[in-house]
């Protein structure tokens, strides 16, 4: 079977990039919640199971996941003459830092935006609504990819959610009581999650597009806008929100209710990352010590997003809020406390596909197909990307994944078709170690050179000449070939060194029974003409010497003259 995806109002915002996906299952591995279906090695996200974290995106290392971009629905929004405001998050001086910062607002009304303002102003109001909460144990929404996982994967917490809308929301409720309600609102931030939410039926009326940090830096290019040409100026705004710009850093929420947060307290606790999250929903309600959590999908809170436009480190990007937060005093004009409907619900959402749901018999059945009957031989090495061979096995079932993921055994069923393809070869293969000892030889091997099992870790020399060996073991070569003859078998030999596995591999093709063609007669007489040369070259050399090297030089060309002689036995 194979997932589907699920109603247009939950339809995905990541998408791949199938030319550039290469198979490597790193998507896999980082997905949360294994939301990835690979089929002929290309990985898709799949709608029905995904919380749109985005982690595959910045995790894929050949940028073959992209989130879907709105540049164009927000350009169009602006060119058919509709007033479109703009709400930027407050982690966007992790993206523009220092200098920067203060001149996005010009730089934001140069494309178009008549009015330009700070989505801190609605996490101000969403931290005032949340914390009016009595009830213990309540986990605050403001990050839309905490809610989906909850929804779609832990729906017994639904009721432990605050029934209050996301920052995002807010302000945009805010800047429509303030603009009028045909404005159109366009969210700017570093989230995958927000472009989901807003599709959401019951937020279609209050946010018309969702743009990256990543698309905004994009647009400023297409649009020729330099930040360093543009003047600083201020955003627009009703309220006081200065601690709210911290709500994009882990805690950052905590610190805009005004709550305390230290290790002696047990009013609240802040968690960031797909760990810490599910151990927190792992651990029973009934033991939640806290009164409220905020839960941040992203490692460090939003300044870990996928939608920047360039890596840094989450140090670098705190800093770069921090200081920003830190460059502003008190609000000097009069704060205008806007009354709104912050109330929202949330439901759980199912899933099409899960684990759960496949049968036993099935994962058995897939396991003993990819020669895993034994459980020795589920290694749960997590090469596939799935925590374990269970896993992986229910996932082959559901049609999510494909049984040739599975690392160790495609190398062992690689391993035995290359034995199988040695042993049935009609030439002899033989194998050596670092010392040129024999490890390994086939049939053919031991069938031309008459021999067993026996001389296995005997030196090559003590079946073949060995010369070509020791040339490669020299580094001198890499390869080596000859024609040669011994016990009366004229053979032709390819040989080959492989320095990382510290092995020789020899292949042998009988010549006798066979015609020789013309390429092998110049082989062999090339040979012939060297070894001449190189018995001139010892001649003359220990001529030198005639009395200390005599028995030496007579020893050697007797040697190599019965070599040539060899060379041309049984010819004719």
């Amino acid at each position: 079977m194979r997932p589907q995806e699920r109603k247009e109002g939950f339809a995905n915002v990541i998408k791949t990039d199938l030319a550039n996906c290469m198979d490597c299952y790193r998507c896999v591995r980082a997905c949360a919640v294994k939301a990835i279906s690979v089929t002929r090695g290309q990985a898709n996200v799949m709608d029905s199971l995904c919380v749109q974290c985005g982690t595959c995106v910045h995790e894929c290392p050949q940028k073959a996941k992209l989130i879907v971009s709105e540049i164009d629905r927000v350009k169009e929004l602006i060119a058919s003459g509709r007033k479109v405001a703009c709400s930027i998050a407050p982690s966007f001086p992790a993206a523009f830092p220092g200098w920067q910062s203060n001149r996005i607002p010009s730089a934001l009304r140069r494309l178009g935006f008549c009015y330009v303002s700070e989505t801190a102003e609605g996490a101000s109001l969403i931290a005032a609504a949340s914390i009016q909460t009595a009830q213990r144990g309540r986990i605050f929404t403001a990050c839309p990819a905490v809610v989906n996982y909850v929804e779609l994967y832990r729906p017994e917490y639904i009721d432990c959610l605050v029934d209050v809308v996301s920052p995002m929301l807010a302000h945009s409720k805010m800047l429509r009581e303030k603009l009028g309600s045909d404005i159109a609102v366009v969210f700017i931030g570093p989230c995958a999650a927000k472009k989901q939410e807003a599709r959401r039926e019951e937020n279609r009326d209050y946010v018309q597009a969702v743009l990256t940090f990543s698309e905004l830096l994009q647009w400023f290019e297409e649009e020729d806008i330099d930040l360093s040409t543009c003047t600083e100026s201020d955003f627009q705004r009703e309220i006081d929100y200065r601690d709210a710009r911290l709500f994009p850093i882990q805690g950052g929420m905590i610190k805009t209710c005004g709550l305390k947060d230290d290790v002696d307290y047990s009013e609240v606790i802040h968690v960031s990352g797909f760990k810490q999250i599910k151990e927190l929903f792992d651990t029973p309600q009934n033991e939640w010590p806290f009164r409220f959590a905020e839960p941040l999908f992203c490692e460090g809170g939003c300044i870990g997003g996928p939608g920047f436009p360039k890596e840094e480190s989450i140090f670098k990007r705190k800093l770069a809020v921090q200081e920003y937060v830190d460059s502003f005093s008190e609000f000097a004009g009069a704060n205008r406390e806007p009354s709104l409907d912050l109330k929202t619900h949330f439901s759980p959402r199912q899933r099409e596909f899960c684990f759960e749901m496949v049968r036993e018999e099935d994962i058995e059945a897939v396991l003993v197909e990819t020669g895993k009957a034994n459980p020795e031989d589920r290694l749960n090495c997590g090469a596939c990307g799935y925590d374990n061979c269970r896993e992986k096995a229910a996932a082959v079932v559901l049609g999510m994944a494909e049984a040739s993921m599975c690392m160790p055994q495609m190398r062992r069923q690689a391993q035995q078709r290359m034995d199988k393809i040695i042993e049935n070869s009609p030439n002899g293969v033989v194998i050596l170690d670092q010392d040129l000892r024999i490890v390994h030889m086939n049939s053919a091997f031991k069938k031309l050179f008459i021999c067993n099992n026996r001389v296995l870790g005997r030196e090559i020399s003590y079946l073949v000449n060995a010369e070509g060996y020791e040339l490669l073991s020299s580094g001198r070569a890499d390869s080596y070939e000859a024609v040669r003859t011994k016990y009366g078998i004229r053979y032709h030999e390819m040989l080959y060194a492989y320095p990382n596995d510290n092995q020789y591999v020899g292949f042998y093709a009988n010549l006798t029974k066979m015609k020789m063609e013309d390429s092998e007669i110049k082989l062999i007489k090339k040979q012939t003409i060297e070894q001449a040369k190189k018995l001139l070259d010892h001649q003359v050399q220990f001529a030198q010497d005639l009395v200390h090297y005599l028995g030496r030089s007579t020893a050697e060309s007797e040697s190599l003259v019965k070599r040539m002689m060899e060379l041309y036995e049984d010819e004719g």
